[in-house]
């Protein structure tokens, strides 16, 4: 059996709480909060990725180089 409906709350307030963060860091506006967490997250295949996340091969020019 899952774990218990207390332990799903918990997670859904805890994201729900760094949502609202987000939202208060940018002033409200979503579009600022979307653009940042898509910049976190380029940069963070870029670190990470030996090209399958970026869509190259190690071996090959990316289209970003």
């Amino acid at each position: 059996m899952g774990d218990p409906a207390e332990n799903v709350d918990l997670v859904q307030e805890a994201l729900d709480e760094r949502v609202k963060s987000l939202l208060a860091s940018h002033n409200g506006d979503p579009l600022a909060v979307i653009e940042t967490l898509l910049l976190a997250v380029d940069a963070r295949a870029e670190r990470v990725s030996f090209g399958f996340v970026r869509g190259c091969l190690p071996a090959l020019t990316c289209r970003d180089d």
